[in-house]
């Protein structure tokens, strides 16, 4: 007969078991009341649609020209109109158009007529302009400029009475598969991933959060990390619970300060115990059977690691980029660059990392840095992330944290919460800069126009886009993590070890990850992330000249 230990051990896995399977059945909306968990997820509710507050930063429809207050976007065009780029000449449309040109888009460097962004333009005769910005995002950060230069430059003009600019976004446009309903109007997924606990991931997530929705947008926020769910303590939701369709099935997310947000904590059961082919199906459900409505952001809380939920995650969704969480130590560095590896076999761009805990500033007026420096910035520099944010040690942040209310929230003004504001922003240009394509590309030189065996052909937009050849082992051999354990002459040698790099190596494959790196993986089974800036710092090759080795 079984021993006592066995028989407790088996009936804790039993319990555990069951619990699982109840939170599961409800999630998949198998039948609410047929679950015990079912019975703390209230039934019924709006019927899939996040009920959402005004937001003081956010409220309010755009005026006319006497207006002089902050922008407010509609979020998106009912229906989106052809951009108006050409008038005939010496039309008053023409003189319009040729006014708009002197506005620049900082991020595509274009103007926004050849962006494309002037819509429905109409000319009085008495002189009155009407014409809409369609812009790529709600949260533009440059919309408050756009609308005053355009303003500017037309009322210049001397037949011009009046200007009145309509500001729109473009609409609601996604990779989500067709079984995934309720992420159809999500316009971008934002993962924010660290790969270590205890970094401050959740504290990104939630005042990033709420910082695009001060700018405007439409966010939502999902904790992915059901064995130490964050949000009930960092949020205040006044139904801290979910809620479910008891029709459809689909889960209605709360709702606080206008920021639609699900977690396992709000589905009463707490923090998970339960293992990762469990949990992995768990965040599968609550992914898919959520009913998010419109949103410009969906912010995603990952959880710590490289693992099973990680991988469901980044395979279910058509995550846009990646924020990447760390703090100034060396081994922080260590832990991080195995997400940033994760995400860019995945071809998820990293857009930028904040480094928690950077600095305090004492009372004798000097800085100091009490965990060392260099790992959010050597981050950048190994793996081409082009922006890089250092976060102070703020009490008030972590005590904002734990009374459930985020500190951009609580001093929108204060220095951290501008910070938060910046890195929001360049959130938003950087995808914006994703949506118009790579800015470089590269191939193996199947042509044979270098003359050297395992060459690549590299195009970089900085350089006008035309092609150059380096040496693939010259690529292998640049790789920057092979350092990260002090091992300096590691890139030289294949996975082995043992064995060097031959100087006719050749990639497998190869794809461009954002606009700021390459991912190559090479026959010996090593992923390497390549910044266009280490392979334009490579010797190149003379085209159709053999080099030798």
């Amino acid at each position: 007969s079984a021993s006592p230990s066995h028989r407790r051990r088996e009936a804790t896995r039993r319990n555990l078991l069951v619990r699982t399977i109840d939170a599961m059945a409800t999630l998949a909306a198998i039948r609410p009341s047929d679950s015990r968990l079912g019975a703390r997820l209230k039934v019924g509710g709006t019927g899939g649609r996040i009920a959402r507050k005004t937001v003081a930063a956010g409220a309010g429809r755009r005026t006319t020209s006497t207006r002089r207050g902050p922008v407010s976007i509609r979020a998106h065009a009912s229906s989106s109109s052809p951009s108006i780029t050409s008038a005939p000449d010496g039309s008053r449309e023409a003189d319009v158009l040729n006014a708009l040109r002197n506005v620049i888009d900082p991020d595509f460097g274009e103007d926004i007529v050849n962006c494309g962004f002037v819509k429905d333009l109409r000319v009085s005769d008495a002189g009155d302009v009407t014409f809409t910005l369609e812009l790529t995002t709600p949260a533009c950060p440059v919309k408050e400029e756009f609308d005053r230069l355009s303003r500017q430059f037309v009322t210049a003009l001397e037949w011009a009475k009046s200007c009145n600019v309509n500001m729109t976004a473009q609409p609601v446009t996604n990779d989500m598969p067709d079984a995934v309903e309720g992420l159809k109007g999500v316009r971008h997924i934002i993962a924010v991933s660290s790969c270590k606990g205890g970094v401050g991931k959740s504290t990104t997530s939630v005042n990033l959060a709420y910082t695009l929705r001060m700018m405007g947008a439409k966010v939502g926020i999902f904790d992915a990390d059901v064995f130490g769910p964050s949000l009930p303590t960092m949020t205040s939701p006044e139904q801290a619970v979910l809620q479910m369709d008891k029709e459809t099935g689909a889960i209605t997310p709360t709702e606080y300060e206008g920021v639609g947000i699900v977690s396992f904590g709000f589905a009463g059961q707490g923090s998970a115990i339960m293992r990762g082919p469990m949990v992995s199906g768990l965040i599968n459900q609550m992914l898919t059977t959520t009913a998010w409505g419109d949103l410009d952001y969906l912010i995603i809380d990952m959880p710590p690691g490289t693992g099973d939920v990680q991988l469901t995650i980044c395979q279910v969704l058509p995550i846009t980029a990646a924020v990447v969480v760390t703090t100034p130590q060396k081994l922080a560095f260590i832990d991080v660059e195995k997400g940033v590896r994760m995400f860019s076999k995945l071809r998820v761009p990293c857009v930028a990392v904040v480094e928690n805990m950077s600095y305090f500033d004492g009372d004798d007026g000097k800085r100091y840095k009490p965990f060392g420096e260099g790992s959010g910035q050597r981050i950048c520099d190994d793996y081409g992330v082009p922006n890089l944010f250092q976060m102070p040690i703020v009490p008030d942040l972590s005590a904002c944290g734990d009374t459930g209310r985020p500190l951009v929230l609580v001093d929108p003004a204060g220095d951290v919460a501008q910070i938060y504001g910046v890195a929001a922003a360049k959130v938003v240009q950087e995808v914006a800069k994703l949506q118009a394509g790579p800015k470089g590309s590269l191939a193996l030189d199947e042509e044979g126009v270098a003359g050297v065996d395992g060459a690549l052909r590299v195009q970089l937009a900085d350089e006008g886009g035309m092609p150059f050849y380096v040496r693939g082992c010259d690529v292998r051999r640049s790789d920057k993590s092979a350092t990260a354990d002090g091992e300096s002459k590691k890139a030289d040698f294949l996975m082995d070890g043992v064995t060097p790099v031959p100087d006719d190596i050749a990639p497998v494959e190869a794809h461009v990850v954002g606009n700021y790196a390459v991912q190559i993986s090479w026959p010996d089974g090593f992923s390497q992330v390549a910044t266009f800036a280490q392979i334009q710092a490579l010797s190149r090759l003379p085209a159709g000249a053999k080099v030798e080795a």
